[in-house]
C-alpha cells in the first residue's frame, strides 16, 4: 500500500520500500513508521523544540527575567523529549537497523500533494507569523538576547514561509 500524499517531511524522515513514512531515530538507530492515524501527534513532537521556542518568545515577558524563561522552556523540553522518546516512539511499529534510502524534502512534499489553497494559506500563516513575532518582541521591549531569539524564530518562520511559496510556484507550473 502506497502512502506518497502524506505531508511528513523533514530530518530524519524517510521512506520505506511500502511508501510509509518513516522516522529514523539517530540514537537508537531504528526506523518508526508514522501511519496516518498518528501523523498528527507525531507533527506536534517532531517540532516541539519550534513550538517550545515560539511560546518561549511568546510568553517571554510574563517571566520575571530572561533566566526565569528559558528555565521553563529548558523543563518543557526535556519534558517533552522525554515522553517522544520513552513514550510514544514505543507506541509506534519498530524496524531495527533500518536503512535511510529514501530521503523526504519539505518542498518536494507539499508540490506533491497539489494542495494549493493549503499551501497558499501556509505561507501567507508563516509569513505574518514571522512579522508579529517581531511586533511582539518591540511591543514587550524584550532585552537583546529574547529580542535576537525572536529575530532568529522570526527568520525560521519567513523561511518556511518562502519554501511555501516556492512550492506554489512549482504547484501553478506543474498544472
Amino acid at each position: 500500500m502506497k502512502r506518497e500524499n502524506l505531508s511528513l517531511a523533514g530530518n530524519n524522515i524517510y521512506l520505506d520500500r511500502y511508501g510509509d513514512r518513516v522516522y529514523y531515530n539517530v540514537f537508537d538507530k531504528n526506523g518508526y513508521v508514522v501511519s496516518e492515524q498518528v501523523e498528527q501527534k507525531f507533527r506536534l513532537f517532531y517540532y516541539r523544540y519550534s513550538t517550545i521556542f515560539i511560546v518561549m518568545i511568546l510568553l517571554g515577558d510574563y517571566f520575571n527575567s530572561f533566566q526565569n524563561t528559558l528555565l521553563v522552556a529548558l523543563v518543557a523540553g526535556v519534558l517533552v523529549e522525554l515522553y517522544f522518546r520513552l513514550v510514544f516512539l514505543k507506541k509506534l511499529k519498530v524496524i531495527k537497523n533500518f536503512k535511510r534510502e529514501r530521503k523526504t524534502s519539505k518542498l518536494e512534499s507539499l508540490i506533491n500533494s497539489k494542495e494549493k489553497e493549503k499551501v497558499i494559506i501556509k505561507s501567507f500563516a508563516y509569513v505574518l507569523l514571522s512579522i508579529l513575532i517581531i511586533l511582539n518582541s518591540i511591543q514587550q521591549s524584550f532585552d537583546s538576547i529574547l529580542l535576537i531569539l525572536s529575530i532568529l524564530g522570526s527568520l525560521y518562520s519567513f523561511y518556511i514561509g518562502v519554501i511555501n511559496i516556492i512550492a506554489l510556484i512549482n504547484i501553478n507550473k506543474n498544472k
